[in-house]
């Protein structure tokens, strides 16, 4: 629980003492006089030889609507040890509801969730039986021929007695505002957070949460949890902004290579859902290259020197005159490890590699913001090479209902190779180089509602969010990790579905979730989602087979909801 300000709107205060000492040196010239100097109150009474009126051990005195929260969450709890309820619900001294383990104590868990995974995965062997194998429960039930009992929208569900305290919470909001009261109570998950008033709807054990009645009050509580605060966001950015400007500074002076920098990513065609933590930048040759897609597979392809006399890539360049991507990548690695290790690049200090694949074609490093509590940003570096005009397999992008003229012009005015490795067998797999969009990519999603004003960027978000829900629900239920099915896969998807739809309006918004939802289902169930610009190569080829029906899973799920 929060304390919501009257004055300037701030809702970061966790008990009416921060409230008051905020109004007291925050407002107190305010021309509404609810703020106070900090000479009045206790500290006049003290100068005028009265003391302040004391509350007597035994007599009851509320200071506000928290107050009262607070003494129905104890009847509540009383309730729940009568009946023999196993969890307890406890205030600390941040004012922050916690639950605790009945089993080993631990007093720490902001709801069931957390409480849940603890007992499964710590308890599962305990001698008093509570705890549960990750094998069991909804799955068993699955294996027995039985499905488990889903929540249907628009039933009222209670989970615990949180939930009951946060309705009691709601009700005494409602007369708070009836009676005039200045203070409002908000809630937010965990303590102190920073999050929206009202939380996402999220699954729990398969199902939608009891808190959405219906598809659309689903579709706009995960819309509220899109929503960042402005402020981190903005100086999450202003730092990443900072590290890059000051790295491509270090690169003009030791790189060998002449590097021009692309940033791409969900965050600059605006479809960032979460906290600013991942940012993806392009590193390319400032060099004329040609691509050739003679055999080749679709969205791979191999380089070779173009009508240039820059010798600076002739090192990695074979017999045969084409490009290795392999020696061009370690090359690239090898140039952004000495830049972040360079004595003069102050901002290098502040990173460390993160682990990767082999086969990753990105240099990632994690960027700490170097306050304590914020989690450190990823940074992906990705070497790659710009063709410019457009490659001859690719379909071209036409104008049309969403797309204007000068939108496709830009799109096609260049495109990118990464050294990502072809997953199949082929003569020269050691040559391919994988087709990247991005550029493209970035500029007809970074349009796509220019035309109409419509909602096409909406539904992406909300279907980056579904995917993320679905990657957390599997996790829970499995040890199998959702890391190859990803944002990519649904770009690919949605500019196809954008082709097909005609009404893009701001009130068919639920149904074109609906139906996109639908289509997504489909495409994964059959094992296909075409490339939007090489439509003969299947982007979902890379998703192995147990993942993929996991996520069919879950999306099917979600439509026997949506009903």
């Amino acid at each position: 629980m929060v304390i919501k300000c009257p004055i300037c709107g701030k809702d970061d205060f966790k008990n009416e003492r921060g409230l008051k000492s905020h109004r007291t040196w925050k407002h107190s010239s305010s021309p509404d006089d609810r703020g106070l100097q900090p000479s009045t109150s206790a500290r006049v009474q003290r100068d005028n030889g009265a003391r302040p009126k004391n509350n007597i051990l035994g007599q009851k005195d509320h200071y506000g609507d928290k107050d009262i929260i607070k003494d129905v969450a104890r009847e509540v709890q009383r309730d729940s040890r009568q009946r023999g309820s196993q969890e307890e619900i406890l205030f600390k001294d941040t004012g922050a509801m916690v639950i605790k383990c009945p089993i080993c104590g631990k007093d720490d868990f902001k709801n069931e969730g957390g409480l849940k995974s603890h007992r499964t995965w710590k308890h599962s062997s305990s001698p008093d039986g509570r705890g549960l194998q990750p094998s069991t429960s909804a799955r068993v039930q699955r294996d027995n021929g039985a499905r488990p009992k889903n929540n249907i929208l628009g039933q009222k569900d209670h989970y615990g007695d949180k939930d009951i305290i946060k309705d009691v919470a709601r009700e005494v909001q409602r007369d708070s505002r009836q009676r005039g009261s200045q203070e409002e109570i908000l809630f937010k998950d965990g303590a102190g957070g920073t999050r929206p008033k009202t939380s996402p709807a999220k699954y729990k054990g398969g199902k939608l949460s009891c808190h959405a009645p219906d598809f659309k009050k689903y579709v706009d509580m995960i819309e509220v949890g899109i929503k960042r605060p402005k402020e981190d966001s903005t100086f999450r950015t202003s730092e990443v902004n900072k590290f890059i400007n000051a790295l491509t500074d270090t690169m003009e002076r030791r790189s060998d290579i002449p590097i021009t920098l692309l940033k791409s990513g969900s965050y600059y065609d605006r479809t960032k859902i979460d906290y600013n933590d991942e940012f993806d930048f392009m590193f390319y040759p400032d060099i004329r290259m040609e691509a050739d897609f003679t055999n080749c597979p679709p969205g791979y392809c191999k380089i070779r020197k173009g009508d240039t006399v820059n010798k600076d890539l002739d090192p990695f360049i074979d017999r045969n005159g084409y490009l290795v991507p392999e020696l061009y990548k370690a090359h690239m690695f090898d140039i952004f490890e000495k830049c972040r290790t360079d004595s003069s690049f102050r901002q290098g200090r502040r990173t460390k590699m993160k682990a990767r694949k082999p086969e990753s074609p990105a240099y990632t490093l994690l960027f700490s913001l170097g306050i304590r509590g914020k989690a450190p940003i990823d940074i992906d570096l990705v070497p790659a090479i710009r063709i410019d005009g457009w490659p001859k397999t690719a379909r071209k992008v036409k104008s049309g209902t969403w797309i204007d003229d000068n939108a496709a012009k830009k799109a096609m005015q260049c495109f990118y190779l990464v050294t990502k490795r072809y997953p199949e067998d082929h003569p020269d797999v050691c040559l391919l180089w994988r087709v990247s969009f991005s550029h493209a990519e970035k500029e007809l999603i970074l349009h796509a509602n220019k035309s109409d004003n419509g909602c096409r960027k909406d539904i992406l978000k909300i279907l980056k969010k579904i995917k993320e829900d679905i990657k957390e629900n599997i996790k829970l239920k499995t040890p199998v990790e959702m890391n190859k099915f990803c944002s990519y896969h649904l770009k690919m998807f949605i500019l196809e579905f954008f082709d097909k739809q005609r009404n893009f309006s701001k009130e068919n918004k639920y149904h074109l979730v609906k139906e996109c939802i639908k289509q997504l289902a489909k495409c994964v169930r059959n094992g296909t989602i075409k490339n939007y610009f090489i439509p003969r190569d299947n982007v979902l080829q890379s998703v192995p087979e147990e993942e993929r029906l996991y996520v069919i899973r879950e999306l099917e799920d979600l439509i026997q909801r949506m009903v």
